[in-house]
């Protein structure tokens, strides 16, 4: 008797853990699912919108990203095969791109689920976005059940199973929090600061497909090393995008460009996100903690000398 009642406990306790995990993994915050996603369309929808009534997948992308356009047949095929009990929505980036490129994607591989720009760059922030493709699926009831940033096998058997309202493994969503500290500033101290964000990437990795964004790319960082030499009373900082980028990526190219002015990760997006940075490379100059210019073209040197001495 008394085994048995050890036995059932143990049954109770197994039990009691697995649906309690099961129930926080199933927590996605109401920050998410009401969060807007503006459709091309001019039209607007949440994950709100769909639950309890079907599962939804979300992809983000970018035109210049080739892993991005090579999975785009498979894109389709998942909304040919599984639209109508599943929802299907595509989020461009919106960096380095404009609605036009999206457009002629659209058109090239003859793609025909919802289409959205995150131009506020609040879904990227919001789902922690840190490269693309990016794929997340929720089962009907907006628990997550998929990340990562392939088109593979184990993203086609979720979609299948979720397509038959079949269940899946839940993932925690602790995973879309964001653990990365922030870049410490301090905007509000009476200097001038000079924010210069670019990516370890855009000059080698856009050579073909943005041939005129790799050249500035480089142009800029050239520049900026010059110019924080030259004015020495202002307070500098480069901030690398956190997309594709680790420790060993930002080494390589501090020692590329041959950069002595600071230079860090943004590993939590928080400034790229609060400062709307949308452009590789921008420039930000601001004056007793206002943005008093936003700089995206780097050719005229002459330009940004005249905005630092002003």
């Amino acid at each position: 008797m008394f085994k048995s009642m050890k036995h059932l406990k143990k049954v109770s306790i197994f039990i009691f853990l697995m649906f309690s995990v099961k129930l926080y993994a199933a927590s996605l915050p109401d920050e998410l699912l009401n969060l807007p996603i503006h459709l091309i369309s001019g039209e607007q929808t949440s994950l709100a919108e769909y639950k309890g009534k079907k599962p939804v997948y979300l992809k983000f992308w970018a035109t210049w990203c080739k892993p991005c356009i090579k999975e785009m047949p498979h894109f389709e095929h998942v909304q040919n095969e599984y639209g109508e009990s599943i929802e299907v929505i595509a989020i461009n980036l919106a960096v380095i791109d404009d609605l036009n490129a999206v457009k002629e994607t659209i058109k090239e591989f003859g793609l025909t689920m919802p289409m959205a720009m995150d131009k506020s760059g609040d879904l990227a922030q919001a789902f922690r976005l840190v490269g693309t493709p990016y794929h997340l699926l929720f089962d009907r009831n907006m628990n997550l059940i998929h990340l990562g940033n392939q088109a593979n096998e184990s993203l086609d058997n979720k979609l299948a199973l979720v397509s038959q309202t079949k269940s899946v493994d839940l993932l925690d969503v602790g995973l879309l929090s964001e653990s990365a500290s922030n870049i410490n500033l301090t905007i509000n101290d009476g200097k001038t600061h000079a924010l210069f964000f670019t990516a370890t990437w855009c000059d080698w990795y856009l050579k073909d497909s943005r041939p005129e964004v790799s050249q500035n790319c480089s142009l800029a960082q050239e520049n900026i090393n010059d110019l924080s030499k030259q004015y020495p009373n202002i307070v500098w900082q480069g901030i690398i995008s956190r997309l594709w980028t680790g420790d060993k990526d930002l080494l390589e190219y501090k020692k590329k460009y041959k950069i002595t002015h600071p230079l860090e990760i943004d590993k939590s997006n928080h400034l790229f996100h609060q400062y709307a940075v949308k452009d590789l490379p921008t420039f930000i100059l601001i004056k007793n903690g206002k943005v008093v210019s936003k700089e995206t073209n780097f050719i005229d040197k002459g330009k940004l000398e005249k905005l630092l001495s002003e």
